[in-house]
């Protein structure tokens, strides 16, 4: 009786450890599965439009791309009868200059971003343009100064080089590619920014350049 017994309980340890056992690992098992649920299970987000042009239209004037540019520039005043040894006055000047370009994004309408079939947002941008041009004083200089003999030098006529040395010290950052440069840069950035606030497929479309001017 006494073995009899102890076998009985033995077969009731075993099947009270087999069951909890079991329900253990069911209750692992589920666990796990909602656990990778919700890891793997999409997360949609809905975009308002109209907040999103707003948030980018406070970015405002975006400065995305910077040159440094060198120039010679060379003024000549003369007189048609009299040659330029006698009357002539002329001043080369090298200018040294940054010019700062990017994108106002304060100029970015409604109309101007659109959502996709498939999700993607597009936003149109607006032209680059140059935002700033400085000649540096420190580093620009008249390289040779030429006046005729039978005449004074104008006093005013280097403060006229300098402000044609701006305007060609922009032009020159152009031809280099700068409003390239900041549009390419700016659509980084905003794509980065877009990203943050939950934007995960995003395209561009670029305007054409502004010119710049005078």
């Amino acid at each position: 009786m006494r073995r009899r017994n102890l076998f009985l309980v033995l077969v009731i340890l075993l099947l009270l450890v087999a069951g909890g056992g079991y329900v253990a690992y069911r209750m692992a098992r589920r666990a796990v599965a909602v656990t990778v649920t919700e890891f793997t299970k999409p997360e949609e987000k809905t975009i308002d439009l109209g907040a999103l042009v707003t948030q980018v239209r406070e970015l405002s004037r975006l400065e995305t791309a910077s040159m440094r540019v060198m120039n010679v520039s060379t003024i000549t005043q003369s007189y048609k009868m009299i040659p330029d040894a006698m009357a002539g006055d002329q001043l080369t000047f090298l200018a040294a200059g940054d010019v700062i370009a990017g994108v106002d994004l304060s100029q970015i309408q409604d109309k101007d971003v659109w959502r996709e079939a498939d999700g993607t947002i597009v936003m149109r941008l607006p032209p680059s343009a140059i935002f700033m041009t400085r000649v540096d004083n420190r580093e620009s200089r008249v390289v040779s100064r030429k006046t005729g003999m039978l005449r004074r030098a104008d006093v005013n006529l280097e403060s006229r080089v300098r402000q044609h040395a701006e305007q060609s010290i922009r032009n020159e950052a152009v031809k280099k590619g700068i409003l390239l440069m900041a549009s390419q840069n700016a659509e980084k950035k905003l794509a980065d920014f877009m990203h943050t606030v939950g934007i995960q497929k995003v395209r561009f479309e670029r305007s054409a350049f502004a010119r710049p001017t005078a």
